[in-house]
């Protein structure tokens, strides 16, 4: 105290006392804020997994939830540090004016940043579409593999694995709620009507490795084609008939190409089509009220 004194200083312990004090609970009570929000959050999450079956969805919502806790955490920290500064006697006004220059010197020089944070939010919260889905975006088809707040990770037909910030995510197409069934009618003749031939497969068989061997060209299936059964003929002999579930988007090849190399497959196993006929493939829509 005599040194305060010779220096000309005039300490006031009461005031000092107090000013300490309430900055020490200001601090506790902004931490206890920010413990009973982490704890809301959390068990808003776990609540969110016991009630929300579906996997895609359940991601979106913890994403949503996490990013609410960590914006919570940062505003606490704000608001904590302008009470204390506040108790202290010193002026905000100016710390809040250089934040909002520093604020608005970020912003500038990482508009593209915000840019894909703010849209990765909204494809979250919208639901637009979730990992496992099968999408087209700014034209380029695949799977959803990773949904961020800055860019969305999309499998393609080829296997790359391509990057999308979502700020530049200008079109998005979801496939996911149904495939496209097609039905495939092989005309057969009548060299077909003993089965597989000696040492030769049969007709379902050369039909069913044709349809696999498609698929692992071009990966337009979304599961195993089926043979759904051969029906009698009055005109030539009997008609082999396969249904298959085709990924939305790659329609075009299977329309395109697949009746060809049915034909050719056949023609090489011996069962070559009759004159005058080929393999005809047509749409299988699904029953009235059905999705």
């Amino acid at each position: 105290m005599e040194l305060f004194t010779r220096l000309g200083m005039r300490v006031d312990l009461e005031q000092v006392a107090t000013q300490g004090t309430k900055v020490v609970l200001t601090i506790i009570l902004a931490w206890v804020v920010y413990l009973l929000l982490r704890r809301a959050l959390g068990a808003a999450v776990r609540t969110a997994g016991e009630r929300v079956p579906d996997a895609s969805h359940r991601q979106r919502l913890t994403t949503l939830l996490l990013l609410v806790n960590s914006t919570a955490k940062y505003v606490v920290i704000f608001c904590a540090a302008i009470m204390v500064l506040g108790e202290l006697h010193v002026d905000t006004k100016p710390v809040l004016a250089a934040a909002g220059i520093v604020g608005l010197a970020v912003g500038f020089g990482a508009q593209n940043l915000v840019r894909d944070v703010v849209s990765g939010f909204f494809i979250i919260m919208e639901g637009q579409y979730g990992v496992g889905d099968l999408v087209e975006i700014n034209g380029a088809f695949g799977q959803v593999e990773e949904v961020g707040l800055r860019t969305t990770k999309l499998r393609d037909a080829s296997g790359q694995l391509r990057h999308f910030p979502n700020g530049t995510i200008t079109t998005a197409s979801n496939y996911t709620q149904r495939s496209i069934a097609y039905l495939v009618n092989i005309p057969m003749g009548p060299e077909a009507g003993g089965g597989a031939s000696p040492g030769n497969a049969s007709p379902s068989s050369r039909v069913s490795a044709a349809l696999q061997d498609f698929d692992q060209e071009f990966q337009v299936f979304a599961g195993p084609a089926k043979i759904t059964g051969v029906e009698e003929l009055l005109t030539y002999a009997r008609l082999l008939r396969a249904e298959v579930q085709v990924i939305p988007g790659r329609q075009g090849i299977v329309e395109g190409k697949l009746s060809a190399r049915l034909t050719t497959a056949l023609g090489r196993g011996g069962y070559a089509l009759p004159a005058d006929t080929e393999v005809s493939l047509c749409l299988r829509y699904p029953p009235a009220g059905q999705p």
